[in-house]
């Protein structure tokens, strides 16, 4: 099983969003969505105003929106380079969700357990 991720290296991560335009947000395991009022896709064309870690929750702040995903215990983010959106192909793994980015890049959330605990919430910001 691979290491947890220290905070250190999530913000490393998630600084590397700041400025970018938000493509779509993916959420692959139904029970993760833990919000339904705003739906995923309201934060596509929101710009990534800033990001932040504490005890596992990582938010992040866009132009209009909040975006909290809660890594639980063994929860990891993976940096992508070059990232489409998540088709179903049977056999492979998924990511709990997929964050892609108008510049191609993205975001990945996974966990190593068939039990996903990873959470998704989206809020409107004031």
């Amino acid at each position: 099983m691979a290491a947890v991720q220290t905070l250190d290296e999530i913000q490393a991560i998630l600084h590397r969003l700041q400025g970018e335009e938000i493509a779509t947000l993916q959420v692959l395991g139904i029970n993760s969505m833990k919000s339904t009022s705003p739906l995923p896709g309201t934060v596509v064309g929101d710009t990534v105003e800033s990001t932040s870690v504490d005890n596992r929750l990582v938010s992040i702040t866009t132009s209009l929106h909040a975006i909290v995903f809660d890594l639980q215990r063994t929860g990891r983010i993976v940096w992508l380079d070059s990232a489409q959106p998540y088709v179903m192909v049977a056999g492979t793994s998924r990511p709990t969700a997929r964050l892609l980015l108008a510049s191609g890049k993205g975001l990945d959330l996974t966990e190593p357990a068939k039990t996903k605990r990873i959470t998704v919430t989206v809020t409107t910001r004031a």
